[in-house]
Order: structure tokens, then sequence, then C-alpha cells
């Protein structure tokens, strides 16, 4: 019981300690829903999911925020930004994961299963994550990408369809032409990822 309520106390001050937060209210409801379908008991389950169902719905209406209980996902979820946030049933999400508002984590019609996401990883806002792609602990998902290939870990990916540019320090990922030919390919001339500004502006002023 105290490593629940350390959860959600966790819960509670990663999400701006307000009770007004609809992030914090879908976090919390998709950990008691997790927990309510596992419940032994079939007729106490029952009920328990009931309510988990009522309270999804009001969320997803009020907020837009959907998180599935049958996702897997781990430790101290952040939701940095709500609104119109949805994890498909089938995602996996490690630790520590940030996500902002407008991202949809779910299939592709063209290719079977779900993202496989890693710990530490960072999703832009207005990011797609699509199919049975996996992204690297660590890696950062540019605002408004497409990803449908996988992504490195600790490399940026962004684009449409996203592409990893380069790994965290700087070193950017060789393309497979790059590596056949032994030259670079020119260097993109800018992104933009909003909880890393001032990490990516370091990085361009050591370049």
């Amino acid at each position: 019981m105290g490593k629940r309520f350390d959860e959600i106390r966790r819960i509670y001050h990663r999400h701006e300690s307000s009770i007004l937060n609809p992030a914090l209210w879908a976090v919390l409801n998709y950990r008691y829903g997790a927990w309510a379908r596992c419940v032994p008991n079939r007729f106490l389950r029952y009920f328990l999911m009931k309510l988990y169902g009522l309270n999804a719905f009001l969320i997803l209406i009020t907020s837009g925020i959907r998180l599935h209980c049958e996702a897997r996902i781990g430790r101290d979820l952040h939701l940095v930004h709500s609104g119109n946030i949805s994890v498909h049933p089938k995602a996996v999400i490690g630790d520590r994961c940030g996500i902002q508002q407008d991202v949809t984590i779910g299939t592709n019609p063209d290719r079977k299963g779900a993202p496989v996401i890693g710990d530490d990883v960072y999703i832009g806002a207005g990011a797609k994550i699509l199919g049975p792609v996996k992204i690297g602990d660590r890696a950062r998902i540019a605002a408004n990408s497409l990803v449908i290939n996988d992504v490195p870990a600790d490399a940026t990916a962004i684009g449409v369809p996203a592409r990893a540019i380069r790994y965290g320090g700087g070193n950017r990922i060789k393309t497979s032409a790059e590596k056949s030919s032994g030259k670079p390919a020119d260097k993109p001339s800018s992104y933009n990822i909003a909880d890393t500004e001032n990490r990516e502006s370091s990085e361009q002023q050591h370049e």
C-alpha cells in the first residue's frame, strides 16, 4: 500500500501538483485501470472496470486523452501538456517518458503491431508514432513528426516521415548511403524540439 501512495504522490508532483490538471487524472485513472483489470475476483473486477471505463470516458470528452489500461506504461509517465493524446492498448512505453499534446501512439493499417518506446523518451507536440516501431532509450521525437521506422537510442528523429538525425552529444546518425559512400550528406539546417531547446543550442555552438 505504501508503494501505491508513493506512486500517486510522484504522479501528482510530476503534473504541476494541481488537481485541476486533466493529465493528472488521466494518468491516475490509467494506473487504477491497470490494477483493476488484474483483480482475481471476476465479479469485483467487473465493477472496478466499469468505474474505470466511466472515468476514462469523462477524461476523453473533457481533455481528449485516451490511455488504455491494457497498454504497458512504465513509472513516472509525464503528460507535459494535456490534450488529444492517444495511446494504443498494445503500446509499450518505458519509464520517465514525457509526452506533449496532440500525440498519437498507435497502429499502422499496413503493418500489424504497436510501438515499443524505451525509457526517458521525449515526444514532441503533434508527433505520430505508428506501427511496430521501436524507439530507443533517451530518444527525442520532434514536434509534428511522423515516425514509422525505428529510432535508435539517444537519437533525435524529425520529419514526415521522420528520420534519425544525430545522437545526443552532437554526432549525427549516418544514413545507409553515407555508410556505403563514406561521405557525409548535407546536414539539416535546423530542427526544433520544445523541451530540448537549451541542449540543442549548446550542441550547435560546439559544432
